[in-house]
């Protein structure tokens, strides 16, 4: 069964605290949106564009994007694996393991 949850390393006397992959994927799916035009998600009606994945509390996440035509694709998808990283380090506190990002093809305009 996937593991669903990753636990704070912080628990203090009142209990501990649990945080869904979903969190994860939210907070990550803003950093994409963030980077509009330069990045646009690549989702379609069955399949999500931003994926989060826990395993022996391990926090891995996979990114479907679309980049501009006329961006350096490294750069694009550096900035984005560090803002993801980031932003998901200040929310939660939780470090990510990985980000993995999948150029699916460009945005033309």
């Amino acid at each position: 069964m996937a593991q669903e949850y990753v636990l704070s390393k912080d628990k203090s006397e009142l209990g501990s605290i649990a945080i869904n992959k979903k969190v994860f994927e939210l907070i990550a799916q803003i950093e994409v949106e963030e980077e509009a035009p330069n990045v646009i998600p690549d989702s379609s009606r069955f399949k999500n564009a931003v994926n989060c994945k826990i395993t022996n509390d391990q926090l891995i996440i996979t990114v479907d994007v679309k980049v501009s035509y006329s961006k350096n694709v490294n750069d694009v998808c550096a900035r984005l694996q560090n803002r993801i990283v980031d932003s998901i380090k200040h929310m939660s506190g939780y470090d990510v393991d990985q980000v993995d990002i999948k150029v699916t093809g460009f945005i033309f305009n």
